[in-house]
């Protein structure tokens, strides 16, 4: 069919030259948008509210699943085939690393597959699914700010342009779904020091939405964690077990995970081949949801620790720090703290916190503090549109010559305006100041703006 022309165009794209890619994967997502938008829509099931800045690290399915229904799968097929993609544009325009002037393009591309094996082969609670990565990020893109939380979530670690086999996963529900085991290469910065789940528990009269759609890194990916939780783009083989008791009516949870840990070590995991005979990387977290005013206004807390196995150095190569493993502890909540119109709709200001300690001498930052706050649906014509300011604070490490590439703290502020275009695709300008920036080499304050544009199909 006419409408399936773009996602047709797509594999051709990823084997283009860097530059070229950048390029035809741009109007890729060009022409999606200039389809009709009828064709766009989802069924009323498969209405997006809202969404993260960050759609990769939302837990639940990716997608809206309106690509598999493309190719004939009913809603309630056992194969389900989603995805979506992410496209933004930077630009610098004063202080950082070339004192304002520069810009850049990112874009980000994941497809899903599904297949529930209790519909298919009466496998009560078990699913497996495979995901497919493609990024690519201009340098100046990801490093113009001069900021190490990161104002452009597309950008992480290098390498910058890559195709990957993101995920492959087998998932087991126990007992009432009251346990669940997840085994295979993963990506469980979307289970833990995840400030992003929408918070959902019994007597609730409504799930929080998505706590924010701040398009900078932090929210996302707490700092602390970065380069050692494994998640986008640097997923990692383990095993994650989530315990949600029935007795507190699934509103406490206990969970832990093991992961192949050798990114710490400054290895792509996502890109090489699995293994849990190196470096690990263990977590446990424990958290608890509320709903306060009759269940109008659901919250949430959240409490971890991690250990991260293997000897470790900076990622800044020169220095004579090194460490025989390292460990730290977070704290993630949110809260629902006014509603608009009460029981019409998700419209209301939500707020969310995060912070951060690691004992680490070779972490790039040893500390953090961050949070935010988001109006959402403040205009009742425009129920699906958000907006949103945060901040992420974090100290650096300044020990031996890291002092002479690093500042000693960084403090980022971003503002956003999450814009529903229609069916499933948002626009999100927003806008980034730093007034200290993390390298020494940019200039301070840093101001930069980013456009980014959201399609889930």
């Amino acid at each position: 069919m006419a409408h399936s022309f773009p996602f047709a165009m797509a594999p051709y794209c990823w084997h283009q030259s860097v530059n070229g890619k950048m390029g035809c994967i741009y109007r890729v997502g060009f022409l999606i948008l200039m389809m009709a938008p009828s064709q766009l829509c989802c069924t009323e099931n498969q209405s997006v509210e809202f969404i993260p800045g960050a759609p990769i690290i939302a837990p639940d399915e990716p997608g809206t699943g309106q690509l598999g229904q493309l190719f004939g799968l009913s809603a309630d097929a056992p194969v389900r085939i989603s995805g979506l993609w992410v496209g933004n544009s930077s630009s610098q325009l004063f202080g950082g690393i070339n004192s304002g002037g520069g810009s850049g393009l990112a874009q980000q591309a994941l497809l899903d597959l599904r297949l529930d094996l209790g519909k298919s082969f009466n496998w009560k609670g078990a699913s497996v699914w495979v995901q497919a990565l493609q990024v690519n990020v201009q340098a100046s893109a990801a490093y113009a700010a001069g900021s190490l939380n990161g104002t452009n979530n597309l950008a992480a670690a290098p390498p910058l342009n890559r195709t990957e086999l993101y995920s492959y996963v087998f998932r087991q529900d126990l007992f009432d779904k009251q346990l669940r085991l997840v085994l295979g290469k993963q990506a469980p910065s979307t289970t833990f020091a995840n400030v992003m789940r929408p918070i959902t528990r019994s007597g609730a009269t409504f799930a929080e939405p998505y706590v924010t759609g701040l398009v900078m890194t932090s929210p996302y990916a707490m700092p602390t964690l970065q380069g050692k939780l494994p998640g986008y783009p640097d997923s990692a083989l383990g095993a994650t077990l989530i315990f949600e008791p029935r007795a507190f009516q699934r509103s406490t949870y206990l969970e832990a995970g093991i992961y192949d840990g050798r990114q710490a070590m400054g290895v792509p995991t996502g890109l090489v081949i699995p293994s849990l005979s190196g470096p690990l990387f263990s977590i446990v977290e424990a958290g608890t949801r509320w709903s306060l005013a009759n269940g109008e206004k659901p919250g949430s807390i959240g409490l971890g620790t991690w250990r991260q196995s293997g000897l470790l150095s900076p990622m800044v190569p020169g220095t004579n720090l090194q460490e025989n493993g390292t460990y730290g502890a977070y704290l993630v909540a949110s809260q629902r703290l006014i509603n608009f119109r009460s029981k019409l709709d998700h419209s209301g200001l939500s707020s969310f916190v995060q912070a951060g300690w690691t004992a680490s001498r070779t972490a790039t930052m040893t500390a953090n503090f961050g949070g935010g706050f988001t109006v959402f649906a403040p205009f009742i014509q425009r129920p699906k549109d958000s907006y949103g300011l945060g901040f992420s604070w974090a100290k650096l490490n300044n020990r031996s010559t890291l002092n002479e590439v690093w500042n000693p703290q960084e403090l980022l502020l971003q503002g956003y305006a999450q814009v529903h275009l229609f069916g499933s695709s948002f626009i999100t300008p927003a806008l980034s100041y730093l007034p200290l920036s993390g390298l020494k080499s940019a200039d301070s304050p840093s101001f930069s703006a980013i456009v980014q544009l959201v399609f889930q199909f």
